[in-house]
């Protein structure tokens, strides 16, 4: 009896060794089982991708179920949602290896700013601020439009489309923007004119500001505005007229390009300038334009 007692509590104790050490007791001499796992952050599941498209589309499903809790009003379950995005995007730079060196380290670069993105949107949702958590959505998609713009044209949209929508649902331009790049605005600035100019601004525009910030123009003084470039995704400047009555100003150019037009403000005072494109204008992307009395 004592024999048998002895020999129980050696297995007992094999098996509870095992375990901490990691192995599989019903592997044939403890061998240990071939697992594999990507770092997963905030006591989530690992996660790893067999292509940079199915990472997307994992990453995109965890942004529209975050957009489709915040529209039902479910702001408690954004929190645990957005804790997974982090180790989503890590899990598409890792399946990136094959990206130009350049635009990987740009996609490393949004997954570095991933974290505090995250923190902030479930902080605005546990706070139960529907205004604030819509505004930190929008600057997430800032993040994600930034990664998706150094892939290929269709890289990312073989694997099938988030129930939340496509593409485009998500980082498609504002209202009022021009859709594709290089497409002219649809309808024709308030301010702008067709006379020469009498003066040149030159506005640099990246991810995501623009400069110089403060735009200074002469009332009633035509002036050729110039918006380069300089990011890896579609920009705008746009400002709006203060009665609500459309856009002063208008210009739209995509990567590496850009565009010039001629406009003309006759009321002086200070005027907000933004980037419509959608999360730009959260992500910090505006500024002032100061128009000067003659």
């Amino acid at each position: 009896m004592d024999f048998r007692f002895r020999t129980l509590g050696a297995m007992m104790l094999g098996l509870v060794w095992g375990a901490a050490a990691g192995a599989d007791p019903t592997l044939p001499g403890g061998a240990q089982p071939l697992v594999v796992a990507a770092e997963s952050g905030g006591g989530h599941e690992g996660h790893t991708a067999s292509s940079p498209a199915a990472a997307w589309a994992d990453l995109r499903g965890v942004r529209d179920a975050i957009a489709a809790d915040l529209e039902a009003g479910r702001l408690d379950e954004i929190h645990a949602k957005s804790e997974r995005l982090e180790p989503l995007a890590k899990a598409l730079l890792e399946a990136s290896k094959d990206l130009a060196a350049d635009k990987r380290a740009r996609v490393e670069s949004a997954v570095k700013q991933m974290p505090k993105v995250a923190g902030i949107l479930h902080e605005a949702a546990d706070a139960g601020n529907a205004d604030a958590t819509r505004r930190e959505l929008k600057r997430l998609d800032g993040v994600l439009e930034l990664m998706r713009a150094q892939y290929p044209p269709d890289a990312l949209s073989s694997a099938a489309p988030s129930a939340g929508g496509d593409d485009h649902a998500m980082h498609g331009p504002a209202h009022g923007a021009s859709g594709a790049a290089g497409q002219v605005h649809a309808e024709r600035p308030l301010a702008a004119v067709d006379v020469p100019a009498k003066a040149t601004l030159r506005v640099r525009s990246n991810e995501f500001g623009f400069e110089p910030r403060v735009l200074e123009l002469r009332a009633g003084e035509p002036t050729r505005i110039e918006l380069v470039n300089e990011g890896a995704i579609e920009h705008a400047l746009v400002v709006e007229a203060p009665d609500a009555s459309g856009e002063w100003i208008h210009l739209h150019a995509a990567p590496g390009a850009t565009t010039t037009g001629v406009f003309r403000v006759d009321a002086p005072g200070e005027y907000r300038v933004k980037c419509t494109i959608a999360g730009h204008l959260e992500a910090g992307m505006d500024g002032r334009l100061v128009v000067a009395a003659p």
